[in-house]
């Protein structure tokens, strides 16, 4: 995640092929039935952030304190009562019960029986909470703005927060593993860390591009995505960040991949890019609603989810 009321500009199809330090950009036939479906979500607030637990147990968060689950693989929502009125960004389950949800106003909300009773966590802050991320029930981080970054190895009966050495708004945190994790955000920061977060390291990134999301879908392989069309691909475990930016300038706000070779990205006005070459080129997909997205996620290898503007969620189905 995950930004709020940026603009981009997507272009007129065309075909071009960029220098080493950029992926090729081509445009795919469409099928006869596109592959991107818009679904009744039942609400024309914004939606951030989406998190499935299983492939049929997902959740959506948005403005106003928004939350909407899924039973049936995101075919349809339905609401939940939150108890909160703040925006909230992102959402994560690591069981198909347990999952958080973080937002403005240092906002964080937990469940423990899937989303039917939401409850108030003390996260110590009041800045906006932009991403979560959760390695099991217990152990999980968040970041946000001024260079916030929180943990927990408790469930979230307890936040810590973790210095970072920065002040700059951060969008996205994951962690490969209870030691390895890495943080992203604006001005191009790119911050690592190998002992669960108490010490972090900046990286970089050879871009001022505000990055938004991070995926890693193996070790070795990394991705970030940001605005202005920035991809930055790792190939060494995060040591070097080369450019492998689009040739369109749109800003890309969600990274998903279900393989090494296989990654989407969305973005404004209804991008979606999709690759199966391992980044080398990047393909437009499907002729979704030319709504903003900021969020997206994979259930399986075959169908995602992508949310944004004006209650909008798409299914996204690979042939």
């Amino acid at each position: 995640m995950r930004r709020t009321g940026l603009v981009g500009v997507l272009g007129v199809p065309v075909i071009l092929l960029l220098g080493s330090l950029s992926s090729t950009l081509v445009w795919a036939a469409s099928p006869a039935r596109d592959p991107v479906q818009v679904v009744k979500s039942g609400t024309n607030v914004t939606l951030y952030g989406v998190a499935f637990a299983s492939p049929t147990a997902g959740w959506v968060v948005g403005s106003a304190g928004t939350i909407l689950a899924t039973t049936n693989g995101g075919a349809s929502w339905k609401p939940q009562k939150s108890g909160s009125q703040e925006t909230l960004y992102d959402v994560a389950f690591p069981t198909p019960r347990v999952g958080w949800a973080v937002g403005s106003n240092g906002t964080i909300l937990m469940t423990t029986n899937g989303g039917a009773k939401w409850m108030v966590q003390k996260s110590g802050t009041i800045v906006s909470l932009y991403d979560v991320t959760f390695l099991d029930d217990k152990r999980g981080w968040i970041a946000g703005a001024d260079g916030t970054i929180l943990s927990t190895d408790d469930g979230g009966a307890s936040w810590q927060d973790q210095p970072t050495g920065t002040k700059v708004h951060l969008y996205a945190v994951l962690f490969l593993n209870a030691k390895d994790g890495w943080a992203v955000g604006a001005l191009g920061t790119i911050l690592s860390t190998k002992d669960g977060g108490r010490t972090w390291k900046v990286r970089e990134s050879g871009t001022p591009s505000t990055l938004f999301d991070i995926a890693f879908p193996d070790p070795t392989i990394g991705w970030i995505a940001g605005n202005g069309g920035a991809l930055l691909q790792s190939v060494d475990g995060g040591e070097k960040w080369e450019d492998r930016s689009l040739s369109q300038p749109v800003d890309l706000t969600g990274l998903a991949f279900t393989d090494i070779k296989t990654g989407w990205v969305v973005g404004d006005r209804g991008s979606i890019f999709r690759t199966t070459d391992g980044g080398f080129t990047w393909a437009p997909y499907g002729r979704g609603p030319q709504a903003t997205f900021y969020g997206t996620a994979f259930r399986n290898g075959k169908v995602g989810i992508a949310v944004g503007d004006r209650g909008i969620i798409v299914q996204i189905a690979v042939p």
